[in-house]
């Protein structure tokens, strides 16, 4: 007989495969056989009995009737289009980052795409809502406003178009004088900012009730604006003044200034239909948004505006500087302390009450301000505690190399930090989506009340169940696409290790 090679023997059916996944965790006993079988029993009664009501007896023409309503609400139908454009650009900005990010490491294309996502919001901000643009007339009559009778822009309530404009070039040129290095980079970019202060002049002279109803002349508050703004820009110019392309990168802010200073200082109707601004874009206001739509603009604003405010509150809470280290504090704890439809109300009726006379702000961004101050607010402490995980040797280490602050937190501490507490951010994101249905208790109409509202015609009363399964399903999908996400991200960065 011939020798039998024993590394030629297969392991027995029962241990490999199928049968012995089965075997190993669902018949390794005979306990957990018999839950097995009694759990698969109930898993078939209720699939058959779910199948069967979803088949034969539901009533879907709730949901497909009504879909458009649940999806954009009280949208203007004739401009849905832009809808599904803005949609459309998100899945080709998605498609192309999916793509080219992960395939190509060409830093160009990598810059290219992140500026098209910086972007994205203002496209779609300006898609959704609609935008109203000035034309020659009215920027060439608005201007003299200015210059000639600026009694009308305080009867008008348009002041703060003033502290607007000086707002952002007193950044540009605080930027400016510090990353510019050819003193006629610099002399441009002090006309430029001299140049606005210039047309504010007659305007400064102008006096007008500010707190506690004291009149005092705008210079004053002109003044205050155009300093805070010079310090900030400089204070941002030294953290980037070492970065590769920085000053080119100015130097298109500037350019990219020029149109908006105009639009910020003119965009405003005195009543002549000759001279007025125009809708480039038909304005769609906020508060007629409802459904999907609502739950989305919602959501989305909540988490992006959110994540660099906690991020800025949890290094404020470490910070040495007493007033910055107590305001981060306060805030913290004093909205955690608070219930999110506590938040909501608050938003609602008081926060008007900490603006000027002359802005108005609808239902739809006071809940959206609400909503991203209580998200802030947890997310800078999940953020403070990744902090908690970078030792100080690295800290000290980047010191050492000659990196400033603003680039040893943005370079070595908050990627260690965020990289390690991607889960509980992603949690909190999740969170404040599904809490979007709270809305409905301050008179917003988001997909839940949508549906609600649905249910109760007269055609479709009984479908409740038929629209919150719906519901539900919709809440699901983007939660656990969300939570993917996370998961993904999670593997990529090498928090854990692919399954």
């Amino acid at each position: 007989m011939g020798r039998v090679e024993t590394s030629s023997i297969k392991p027995p059916v029962t241990s490999q495969g199928v049968l012995g996944w089965l075997r190993a965790n669902l018949f390794s006993n005979w306990f957990n056989s018999l839950l097995t079988i009694i759990f698969m029993v109930l898993i078939y009664v209720v699939a058959r009995s779910v199948l069967i009501w979803s088949v034969q007896e539901a009533n879907w023409l709730a949901v497909v009737d009504n879909l458009g309503v649940l999806t954009w609400g009280r949208y203007p139908s004739t401009e849905v289009w832009r809808l599904g454009l803005s949609l459309s650009l998100i899945v080709v900005m998605g498609t192309l980052t999916w793509i080219l990010w992960y395939r190509h490491s060409n830093p160009r294309i990598r810059r290219v795409l992140m500026i098209g996502w910086l972007l994205m919001p203002f496209v779609l901000t300006i898609l959704i809502r609609g935008i109203i643009l000035p034309t020659f007339r009215t920027i060439v009559n608005n201007i003299g406003y200015y210059i000639v009778r600026p009694d009308v822009l305080i009867s008008l309530d348009q002041t703060w178009r003033a502290n607007g404009a000086l707002t952002l070039a007193g950044l540009l040129t605080g930027a400016s004088w510090v990353i510019f290095k050819k003193l006629r980079s610099r002399s441009l970019a002090i006309v430029g900012g001299l140049v606005i202060i210039a047309l504010m002049i007659p305007l400064s002279t102008q006096s007008r009730p500010w707190i506690f109803g004291i009149t005092m002349p705008m210079a004053i508050p002109f003044l205050v604006t155009f300093s805070l703004s010079l310090l900030v820009g400089r204070a941002v110019g030294l953290s980037f003044v070492n970065v590769t392309g920085s000053a080119r990168v100015l130097a298109a802010w500037w350019l990219l200034s020029i149109p908006i200073i105009l639009i910020v200082l003119t965009t405003f109707e005195v009543g002549n239909e000759a001279v007025d601004p125009v809708e480039a874009l038909l304005i769609v206001p906020p508060n007629i948004w409802s459904g999907i739509l609502l739950t989305l603009a919602l959501s989305v604003v909540s988490i992006v505006a959110s994540f660099p405010i906690g991020v800025l509150l949890a290094l404020g809470r470490r910070s040495s500087l007493p007033v910055v280290k107590g305001f981060s504090i306060l805030f913290i704890e004093l909205v955690r302390g608070v219930p999110l439809i506590t938040i909501l109300f608050m938003a609602q009726v008081m926060l008007p009450l900490f603006l000027p006379l002359e802005v108005n702000i609808d239902r739809v961004l006071r809940a959206m301000a609400g909503m991203t101050l209580f998200t802030a607010a947890y997310l800078a402490e999940i953020v403070r505690g990744g902090l908690q995980v970078v030792r100080n040797e690295q800290i000290e280490a980047a010191r050492a190399l000659g990196l400033n602050e603003f680039l040893v937190t943005s370079l070595v501490v908050l990627p260690q930090a965020l990289r390690a507490v991607i889960p509980p951010i992603m949690g909190q994101f999740v969170s404040i989506f599904k809490d979007t249905s709270l809305v409905a208790i301050v008179g917003l109409l988001d997909v839940l009340a949508v549906s609600e509202s649905v249910i109760k015609a007269r055609d479709y009363l009984g479908a409740v169940r038929e629209m919150y399964l719906f519901v539900g399903l919709f809440y699901f999908v983007l939660s656990y696409a969300m939570s993917q996400v996370s998961r993904r991200l999670e593997v990529q960065l090498g928090v854990v290790e692919k399954d």
